[in-house]
């Protein structure tokens, strides 16, 4: 990979190090995997509790990485581009797991304490509101979490959850509009509730 890339591989963005993959290096999936491990580990626990599972999927998909090396395009995100493969191998994974239930739009994606505090950061200070509007969570579907998780944890754009979840750019904002929405209202609600009790 060059003098530079050994020394200082943090040096070279996403696209470089893929581009130096493609050319025959092996050390640059090394980068790429230590680069993105967790947030694609991160993003697969939304699908599955199943760690040793995910893990798998993320070895598999980046030895496919290796086996397909010459047919492999140039994404425009890297980042993206694995965040989409993952979830297109770990649906299929799941889907074939005979004792798992099958993945459908009604399968709730599981979001953790830390997830949902980093999106009602901004909200309000209130703990005692916070955890009340973290309840309102299961009012949203599969996709609408998907998205939310995306949009701000991943800080993705429409049109990068569009590609990453096989859907339009239109259906990525109506899912989005549609989940601040729900959790708008339950939210402005509690506070009306909130203020009515203490008045």
């Amino acid at each position: 990979m060059g003098k530079m890339a050994e020394n200082h591989p943090d040096l070279l963005s996403d696209n470089m190090v893929w581009y130096h993959f493609k050319s025959g290096d092996d050390r640059a999936l090394d980068i790429l995997l230590s680069r993105h491990f967790r947030p694609l580990l991160h993003y697969g626990s939304k699908f599955t509790k199943d760690r040793f599972l995910i893990e798998d999927v993320i070895q598999d998909l980046f030895l496919e990485f290796l086996e397909k090396r010459e047919r492999l395009g140039d994404p425009v995100s890297v980042k993206n581009y694995l965040l989409k493969c993952l979830r297109n191998n770990l649906t299929r994974a799941l889907k074939n797991q005979t004792h798992k239930e099958e993945v459908s739009e009604q399968q709730e994606l599981l979001i953790d304490a830390d997830n949902m505090e980093s999106f009602l950061i901004g909200l309000d200070e209130s703990a005692e509101l916070n955890v009340k509007m973290s309840n309102y969570f299961s009012l949203l579907t599969t996709r609408q979490k998907e998205c939310l998780f995306l949009r701000y944890y991943q800080d993705q754009t429409n049109e990068e959850i569009a590609s990453i979840m096989g859907i339009n750019k239109q259906s990525v904002s109506n899912l989005l509009a549609k989940s601040i929405t729900i959790l708008k209202h339950n939210w402005v609600f509690e506070i009306i509730f909130v203020l009515y009790n203490t008045l």
